[in-house]
């Protein structure tokens, strides 16, 4: 089943990242409480909604809890980032990306229930939707100038094999976080479960370990 996405907060981060992720033919609902930006964007992505982020009632007549995967975009106004965020997770999405400020941001997203944390570059929305869309191997984002989390599809050698008998952290110095399965993002997992020929791996580790399994 195709991902169903909702980006929250279109400013220049979350304008990038939905006008990507429509170009990639995935359903887009984009959000902003400014009705400029939301007629702005409106004829690149699948739908365009003037609502406040913040307000419950507000995103649950959206539906938001039938998204498969909701991008927190706005990072500049910490309540309303913590806001938006609370509310997703509250309603049941699977996977919440947020977008952090500063680390102390980020840290505050993490403990509330973000799944994913981005600190936005030069480049981070093109290679955070083509991350999502895609069904290879592909670098979700450097968190810094030393860590990458990425996403890579089951290899041969690996499927029917568990990740203790893989041992992801010895093999490649890469921790695994988390398993696509059917479309499914599969966070808490059993290290003892077989991997099967479709499953998609997520670690987190290096950027030089990150560019050395690519290979």
């Amino acid at each position: 089943m195709d991902k169903n996405i909702i980006v929250l907060g279109l400013g220049r981060f979350g304008s990038a990242v939905a006008v990507e992720l429509a170009k990639s033919d995935i359903y887009v609902t984009a959000v902003d409480l400014d009705y400029d930006l939301v007629e702005k964007i409106a004829s690149s992505v699948s739908n365009a909604v003037q609502a406040d982020i913040t307000e419950e009632v507000a995103m649950k007549s959206l539906g938001i809890n039938n998204f498969d995967i909701a991008i927190i975009a706005t990072g500049s106004d910490l309540e309303a980032s913590i806001e938006a965020t609370l509310i997703c997770k509250d309603s049941g999405v699977e996977q919440v990306i947020a977008k952090a400020s500063s680390v102390a941001h980020a840290r505050i997203l993490k403990k509330i229930g973000a799944d994913m944390i981005v600190f936005p570059e030069l480049d981070t929305a093109q290679r955070l939707a083509k991350a999502l869309s895609g069904p290879t191997l592909m670098e979700v984002i450097e968190f810094s100038d030393e860590v990458s989390l990425i996403k890579v599809k089951a290899r041969k050698k690996w499927v029917g094999k568990s990740l203790v008998d893989l041992d992801f952290r010895k093999e490649y110095q890469m921790n695994v976080v988390a398993f696509e399965r059917d479309g499914h993002m599969i966070i808490d997992f059993d290290p003892n479960a077989l991997i099967e020929e479709n499953d998609t791996i997520v670690l987190i580790g290096s950027n030089e370990n990150a560019n050395r399994i690519r290979e």
